[in-house]
């Protein structure tokens, strides 16, 4: 009877803590590892993301090179590019070095055509060399972090949140092609983490930054704590 009793309690008694201590640290480890995963996306999203840009860049520099023209400035494409018997790759540019769309709006002129043309001359994926329509992996390339890229050009001055942008091309990385830049893309380490690998790591200098301080404050400081989406970032190339 005794025994009998004596077995209850033992079989009552529930985990000891050995067995507590080994369950917490295997729990650690589960969430260790699952933060630090978290964590090797977040780098290798920014790391493809900067890699897409120089890669822009690159394709831009070799069409130069081959066609001596800017994509989408080019005059006669149609004539130059093959496969490009369709709008908005057909279409003709001024042939002046610079595309006459704006950086923070949605491309309605020679942007269109720039990276149509990057895909028609087999430099760039990502895009249709027909056209498609104008959206991200149609007519323009969708960025591996989120949202995609828009071209334009600067005649220098303000831009953004820098007040002293620098005259030339640049790339807007936003979410929504049908709005335009809305600072709704990325959250401010992204964007922090893009501009402190390719540039100062500073929103309102330099070469890239932010869509009017929506995720730095007026000293440039990136506001990392912030979890949301809600910047823009714009990112100047062929410097």
């Amino acid at each position: 009877m005794n025994l009998s009793t004596y077995k209850a309690v033992r079989e009552e008694q529930g985990f000891t803590l050995v067995e507590l201590a080994v369950v917490m640290i295997i729990i650690g480890l589960l969430v260790g590892g699952i933060l630090k995963g978290q964590e090797m996306i977040a780098n290798a999203q920014v790391t493809s993301t900067v890699a897409q840009v120089k890669a822009i860049d690159a394709a831009t520099s070799t069409f130069k090179d081959m066609y001596d023209a800017l994509p989408g400035d080019m005059i006669g494409p149609q004539n130059r590019l093959p496969n490009c018997t369709a709008a908005p790759c057909n279409v003709t540019g001024d042939g002046n070095n610079r595309l006459d769309d704006a950086v923070l709006a949605v491309p309605a002129g020679e942007g269109r055509a720039f990276f149509v043309h990057l895909s028609a001359a087999d430099l760039l994926g990502g895009i249709n060399p027909a056209g498609g329509a104008a959206v991200w992996g149609g007519q323009y390339p969708e960025a591996n972090i989120e949202g995609g890229f828009t071209p334009g050009y600067w005649n220098g001055g303000a831009l953004g949140s820098n007040a002293n942008a620098k005259r030339g091309h640049y790339l807007t990385l936003y979410y929504d092609l049908g709005t335009g830049p809305n600072d709704d893309a990325l959250t401010p380490s992204q964007a922090f983490r893009i501009d402190n690998k390719m540039d100062d790591g500073s929103g309102t200098t330099g070469a890239v930054f932010d869509n009017g301080n929506a995720c730095s404050d007026a000293a440039g400081v990136y506001d990392e704590q912030e979890e949301n989406a809600i910047c823009d970032v714009i990112i100047r190339f062929q410097s």
